[in-house]
Parts: structure tokens; sequence; C-alpha cells
């Protein structure tokens, strides 16, 4: 079974094309968005009449999505469209009570980390681990809301004795990444995946031989072209200003995977530097409280 199938991820990935596709693709997404449960298990020649293709751009979208055919894509359109739905943020605006915020705000952000955790792949993932437990330096980029999940990230990785640093100054960034060799790492943080300076400067390592990371909403914009690797979060606001406070979440639950993966493969190391970081923490407490 291909990566993708069978485990819901489907409208994620449709939501996705509807923005970074290419135009048969932004249409063939926005019929299916529109009407999900109608598409389960309709013929190919149906569908591609509805969107106005071919049976054979039917067959390389579902591909492009990650799917073996149309069948494994219906399959896992069944399973998403059978999966509730979460409300939707516009619902905030109109006069909400708490109670309708409340359930809101937490289904909104448990619906984006499931998503989320459907589109990672466990060998991907294992990969860049294994890269960033070897590297000679790790590079955090972000600008805005994905510089303060760069700086939390930097500062996971420094937990475990390796050479981690933010990076947030779009200039800082050219200047960071002028350098890079093979045994850096370079992660780029966008939600959009719009973010020019995050983009070129991951462009500028990957060109001096650095291994480049994404952490993106979209699988298609310029900061996954510009990266070796491409780690999808899933958060359905398409709007910047609703989006980029909740996307950090699920931002944070990839990078925190990544640093779990790492601090086990460095096992007794990794705990007695945690335990050795505790306890500096809880003294540094203690005077403050004293002071």
């Amino acid at each position: 079974m291909a990566p993708g199938e069978m485990n819901g991820s489907c409208l994620s990935r449709l939501r996705a094309k509807v923005r970074d596709g290419s135009a048969a693709g932004r249409r063939i997404s926005q019929v299916i968005l529109d009407s999900s449960a109608q598409w389960r298990d309709v013929p190919i020649a149906t569908l591609a009449k509805a969107c106005g293709v071919n049976p054979s751009t039917i067959t390389r979208f579902c591909r492009g999505l990650g799917y073996r055919s149309y069948k494994g894509f219906q399959l896992d359109l069944a399973v998403a469209a059978a999966q509730p739905d979460s409300l939707k943020s516009n619902d905030l605006f109109k006069g909400s009570t708490p109670t309708t915020i409340r359930r809101a705000v937490f289904e909104s952000n448990r619906r984006s980390l499931l998503e989320t955790e459907k589109l990672l792949d466990d060998r991907v993932l294992d990969q860049i681990s294994e890269l960033l437990r070897r590297s000679r330096r790790i590079f955090f980029l972000g600008i805005g809301s994905s510089g303060q999940v760069a700086h939390q990230g930097a500062d996971r990785f420094m937990s475990l004795g390796l050479s981690a640093n933010a990076v947030t100054d779009p200039y800082e960034q050219i200047f960071a990444t002028a350098n890079t060799s093979r045994s850096d790492v370079v992660v780029g943080i966008s939600h959009t995946g719009l973010t020019a300076h995050v983009t070129e400067a991951l462009r500028m390592a990957r060109d001096g031989g650095a291994r480049t990371v994404c952490i993106t909403n979209y699988p298609d914009s310029p900061i996954a072209e510009a990266s070796e690797f491409c780690l999808i979060t899933s958060f359905r606001e398409h709007r910047i200003n609703a989006a980029v406070s909740s996307s950090h979440i699920a931002q944070l639950c990839v990078i925190d995977t990544l640093y779990f993966l790492v601090a086990s493969s460095l096992g007794r190391r990794a705990r007695k530097l945690a335990d050795s970081a505790e306890d500096r923490v809880q003294k540094m407490l203690r005077a403050k409280n004293h002071s």
C-alpha cells in the first residue's frame, strides 16, 4: 500500500492542491471538496466529466496525491468523508458563545494534529532524524510565528548537546547559510511555503551541499521545491491571519517528533543531558525565588 492510502489524509492533500496545484489540479480538488461524499464510489469517467478533464488526467492527479490508483484514492476518500468535520473558524466571528469558541478552537487544533500525523512518513522522519543526529550544525529558519517555532526547535536540539541555531532575521539567514556544507542541516519553517527569504536561504544552503528540510502546509509551494525533504502539516484555514495562530502547534509537534527520534538514538547520553538541563533550570528558579 502506497503512503497516504487508507489513512484518511485525502482531504488534507486536496486542500493543499486547491492553492498550489496546477489549474486542472485545483479544479479537480475543488469539485471533490465541494461534495466529498458524492465521489466515493462513482466511475472515473463521471468525475472527469464533472471536472472538465480526461480520465487520464484524474489518474495522474491521484498518483500525484500519493495513491497508486483512482480506486486507492476513492477508498481513502471514503475513510476521510466518514470522519466528523471540524468546526470552521468563520464561526468564531458570528457572536459565538464561550462554549462554541472553546469547542471550535480545540476541535480545530485536534483535527490539525490528526491530519498532520497522517501526512508524515515514518521513513522520511527516520532519515531526517539521522541527518540531525550526525550533523555538524543545525539551522532553523523562520520569520514571524514560524520564527518562534524556529527558536523552540533550536532549544530542543541544543538540549541534546547538538549545535543548533535559530535564525529569524532575513539578512542573517543569507549569511548563516552562505557557508554551509554537507555536514550541516538547514530546516526552513513556513506555513504558507511562500516566505521568500527562507526559501532563498534554503536554496543557497542546498547549492552549497547542505541537507535541507522544510516544514510547511503546502507540498507544492516554493519552499518545498527548494528543499530535499518536505514535512507537511495540515491546517485548514487558508487566511494567513487566522492560520498563523494555530499552525505552529502542528509545526512544533513535527519538531518534537524529530527531537524524540534523535534523543532515542542517543540513549543514555540524551537522558543525562536532559537531567542536567532540568537541574540547572531548577537551580535558576530557586535562585530567582530567593532574590
